[in-house]
């Protein structure tokens, strides 16, 4: 495990819902395809009923990070529709034309945390909840949960992982 923080580049994917109950989902990987996969997983060979996470109601943001500063976003809500059998289809070539294939700046890896210069300015009033887990919290490679102020791992119990860490050795 490489461990420590770095004002590294990462695909930030935070979904939110905000009604009964608050949380944020936090997926930070280093790959493009770490995001495709991540979505496939959550949305299409998962049954978002029964996971609990789907986009109705919910926001869908792809966060670019460089260099530990947001340099773009992406509504995900627009690359994702239901079939009338309630199907989920996702417009893959929507999702290559507006999501960058690399990040510039040196990627984040396993047991890393992603330092923000200024989540305050970075993420104004997009909905994030970043500004208000970074500092206090880490935000670490892979996945995590934000609910009444806590962060935990309990994706890994529901979606596959990407990008496993390897078995140390």
């Amino acid at each position: 495990m490489s461990g420590g923080t770095r004002a590294g580049s990462a695909y930030v994917l935070e979904k939110a819902y905000r009604g009964q109950a608050e949380y944020s989902v936090l997926f930070v990987y280093s790959r493009r395809d770490h995001v495709r996969a991540l979505l496939q997983d959550m949305l299409v060979d998962n049954d978002p009923e029964e996971t609990g996470l789907h986009f109705d109601g919910e926001s869908a943001d792809l966060w670019l990070v460089e260099h530990g500063h947001r340099v773009g976003h992406v509504d995900l809500h627009p690359l994702v529709r239901r079939t009338e059998d309630r199907e989920v289809v996702i417009d893959w070539a929507g999702f290559e034309a507006a999501v960058p294939a690399a990040l510039s700046g040196p990627m984040l890896r396993h047991g890393e945390e992603l330092a923000l210069h200024d989540p305050a300015a970075d993420f104004p009033s997009d909905g994030s909840d970043l500004p208000e887990i970074y500092p206090d919290h880490a935000i670490r490679y892979g996945m995590q949960v934000w609910v009444d102020g806590e962060l935990s791992d309990q994706p890994y119990e529901v979606y596959r992982d990407p990008d496993p860490e390897p078995p140390a050795g």
